[in-house]
Parts: structure tokens; sequence; C-alpha cells
């Protein structure tokens, strides 16, 4: 229990302390590829940013890691726009899966979905690490991603998400 809870503790610490300069590489790039640059510039301040956001995530994965060891995770409930999320996840990974010729398709709830409240950064990390993994392995034909609501007796929301693909791996 004592290692586990050092383990945590150093999760935590290293985390906040990489994610501050993270971010400000991450703004940095930004701000760079607002300047004037040649087509090799722009190509490698696309690539330095892209690898810093994918760095910064996995710092925030980490961070979210200690605090759910540490069961101090708290969930936002804010409202929610699934139609922007899902659009916003799959944009992020059309590329990729352009370049492998797979599909990527999103079907978005048929249900009215104003007035939904949840966490939509816990949602998107979700999202994104499950459609990430999706195309690294489907070599050929699609990922769907598909958000259903379904309405409960209590009058509440019940959200199912699914990515399906036709690579390998698990249901």
């Amino acid at each position: 229990a004592e290692a586990a809870r050092a383990k945590s503790n150093f999760l935590d610490r290293m985390s906040h302390e990489l994610r501050t300069p993270m971010n400000g590489v991450v703004g940095m790039t930004e701000l760079l590829a607002r300047t004037p640059l040649s087509p090799t510039q722009m190509r490698l301040t696309d690539t330095i940013r892209s690898s810093a956001r994918a760095l910064l995530q996995i710092v925030n994965d980490l961070l979210d890691l200690s605090k759910i060891q540490a069961r101090k995770v708290q969930l936002e409930y804010l409202p929610l726009d699934l139609v922007p999320l899902l659009e916003e996840c799959t944009s992020l990974f059309m590329g990729s899966a352009a370049t492998k010729g797979i599909e990527l398709i999103v079907c978005p709830p048929t249900y009215d979905r104003r007035g939904l409240i949840g966490d939509a950064l816990r949602l998107r990390q979700i999202l994104m690490n499950l459609i990430g993994n999706a195309v690294k392995f489907t070599a050929q034909g699609e990922i769907v991603v598909k958000a259903d609501v379904e309405c409960t007796e209590s009058n509440r929301a019940m959200l199912r998400l699914s990515v399906a693909d036709t690579g390998v791996g698990m249901d």
C-alpha cells in the first residue's frame, strides 16, 4: 500500500511538473505557426505541434491515472453537445485513416441531444483512445464511431458510445 501511494504521489508531482513546460511548447508552436513560414518550416512546426500535443496528452493521462489510483477523480456535470465532440475527435484521425485507406464514419445520435449534461473532457479522452487504437490496428475497411442517447424512466439520458472497426482487437 505504501509503494502504491509513493508511486501515485510521484506520478502526480511529475505530471504537474511536466505539464507546464509542455503547455508552453504547445502555445509557442501555435504562435509560430501564425507567422510567415516557408513550406518546410510550416511542416516542421506542425510536427513539433503534434508531437507536443501527444506528449501533453500522455502527461494528462498520467495525471488522471494518479488521480484514479488516489480515488480523487471528480467528474464534471456540464452541458454537453455530442455532435461537435464526435466531429472533433474523429477529425484528428481522418488523415491517418485516409492514408491507410480506411473509411472513418461518424454516426451522431438521432435523439434530440439538447440538455445533455456530462464530462466532455473524459468522453473526449475515451473516444480519442478508442479511435486512435482503431486506426492503429485496422489495416483495411472501416471504423464506425457511433453515439446513441436513450431516455430512461427517471427522465435521465443514457449515452452509449461505440467504436467498431474491421481490424484485430477486442470487442
